[in-house]
């Protein structure tokens, strides 16, 4: 890890060789822009990280700027900034996930035996929970319900508070956990944040704060790198990989001291639940809240998950993180993307997920794949549509 190579300060160690892409390093940046937000796009079998982008962000070289009186100024001016400019945010802190939860969910109910691909809820426009005389409301208030793929599909909200609820707290805690929800994500770079769905004592007995964190609101605060962890694990039949960005350490004649060998972190669900989710993400990318804006420009197939995570409270104004998680190819994984946009902003906080956050997460896995990636501000955003729907 680096905290390694800098505290022996050995005569051999010489230089690092990174899994991230310099051109993919490039692109996030263009894409990601002046919004904050974060970008992670990592290889499905081995945990590499190709990309890591968070704005806002900083000039290191500025921070080690020979002249001390500059360099303090200007760590000076980022320490002042309430953006946090000095934490990566796409490792380094937590956001409300939204529906792109509801992976996790789907997988613990699945492996927990409470759904099946065949299960079907009443279509509604909201549910009251036990205890409470709020009801949960769909997205925008629109009436759904349906088999397992079509709620999927459609993000509805009410048949995963209904989910979580028939989970209960014990089993529901224990199928999050299993993701690594609760554990420091394990990557080589220093201060990694932890995933959380708040205390267990919380909705122990608070039924209507298990059904609302059943679908990726209040407390349910995900790392963006975690997000990108989880579809890869879809992808990758239920195994979740460990997050690197060393590839090599290297001596001063350039000789391999030490390379990083891919490990396994957690197995959150059984390879027959890592199948069935996959079939759903396919679905969410061509006919459901992705289908606007996730599809590849070489035809490359791709699996998804939408999310916009309302953070304003009733009578307040419209506020929300606009998240996608995604992995390409569909039939041959190899890549997985997450992108996460911060509710900062009027622009964010109208838009969804998918018409949000889609298009980048595009961009991101059709430059990877050698689709005329965008490399500068000369050459255009991608087009984006109003999906169908989003939770």
């Amino acid at each position: 890890a680096l905290d390694d190579l800098f505290s022996r300060n050995t005569d051999d160690s010489g230089s690092l060789v990174l899994t991230m892409r310099e051109d993919m390093q490039a692109v996030a940046k263009f894409l990601l822009g002046p919004r904050e937000g974060s970008i992670v796009l990592m290889e499905v079998d081995t945990g590499a990280v190709v990309s890591m982008w968070s704005y806002p962000s900083f000039d290191p070289n500025l921070v080690a700027d020979t002249d001390y009186d500059e360099a303090f100024d200007y760590v000076s001016e980022l320490q002042a900034d309430e953006r946090d400019p000095l934490i990566a945010n796409a490792y380094q802190q937590r956001y409300m996930p939204g529906s792109t939860f509801k992976v996790l969910t789907t997988g613990a109910a699945l492996d927990a035996g409470v759904i099946t691909l065949e299960s079907f809820w009443e279509p509604e426009r909201e549910f009251l929970p036990p205890q409470t005389s709020d009801p949960i409301e769909n997205y925008a208030g629109t009436v759904c319900g349906g088999d397992l793929t079509e709620v999927f599909r459609r993000s509805c909200n009410t048949p995963f508070a209904r989910t979580a609820l028939e989970l209960g707290p014990e089993r529901f805690v224990d199928g999050i956990e299993r993701w690594g929800v609760g554990e420091q994500v394990p990557i080589d770079l220093p201060r990694a944040a932890t995933s959380t769905i708040g205390d267990f004592a919380d909705i122990d007995q608070n039924l209507p704060l298990l059904a609302i964190r059943g679908f990726g609101q209040n407390d349910d605060q995900m790392v963006p790198l975690h997000m990108a962890m989880v579809a890869a694990a879809v992808a990758n039949d239920g195994v979740m990989m460990e997050p690197f960005v060393i590839d090599a350490e290297l001596d001063h004649d350039g000789r391999v001291l030490r390379r990083t060998q891919p490990e396994v972190w957690q197995r959150p669900i059984s390879r027959q639940t890592a199948g069935i989710l996959q079939d759903l993400m396919v679905q969410v990318a061509e006919n459901g809240t992705a289908s606007c804006c996730i599809g590849l420009d070489d035809g490359i197939s791709v699996a998804a998950k939408t999310g916009t995570a309302q953070l304003n409270g009733p009578g307040e104004p419209e506020r929300s993180h606009a998240w996608i998680v995604a992995y390409a190819p569909a039939e041959a994984p190899k890549y997985a993307v997450a992108v996460m946009l911060k509710g900062t902003n009027a622009e964010i906080s109208a838009g969804t997920g998918g018409r949000l956050a889609g298009p980048i997460a595009k961009a991101m896995l059709d430059a990877v794949f050698d689709v005329d990636p965008p490399v500068g501000p000369d050459d255009e955003a991608p087009a984006t549509t109003e999906p169908p729907t989003d939770g």
